[in-house]
């Protein structure tokens, strides 16, 4: 019983880590590119 307590404590600490570092990721993506000033949006 306590082997499995264990193994459950270090699988919710495993589960924690990765969704706290996807979240991060998420939220330090910056999808957005800036267009140069200089760049005509018509020309194809």
């Amino acid at each position: 019983m306590r082997i499995l307590k264990t193994l459950l404590i270090i699988t919710l600490y495993e589960l924690s880590k990765y969704v706290t570092n996807e979240i991060i990721i998420k939220l330090q993506a910056n999808d957005d590119i800036d267009t140069p000033c200089d760049y005509d949006k018509d020309v194809k």
